[in-house]
């Protein structure tokens, strides 16, 4: 079982070395990740805030991970 931990927490050995060794894939996988939440902000009346500004498409999305990740350094 997993535990949870904030977002902001840094990312676990396991992660990294799954990241590290899918590297050449990861950009794909963000930008599929990214379509896929922009379908389910249509759909759902539910979106990612980044500084209070509601993020529904590709490059606000974008921008909100990018955020998320720069605070984790």
């Amino acid at each position: 079982m997993s535990v949870f931990t904030s977002m902001n927490d840094p990312m676990d050995q396991d992660k990294k070395d799954l990241m590290n060794e899918n590297q050449e894939l990861l950009s794909d996988m963000l930008d599929i990740a990214i379509q896929e939440l922009e379908m389910i902000v249509e759909e759902v009346d539910i979106c990612l805030l980044d500084n209070m500004n509601e993020c529904r498409n590709y490059i606000s999305i974008f921008n909100c991970l990018k955020h998320q990740a720069l605070k984790r350094k």
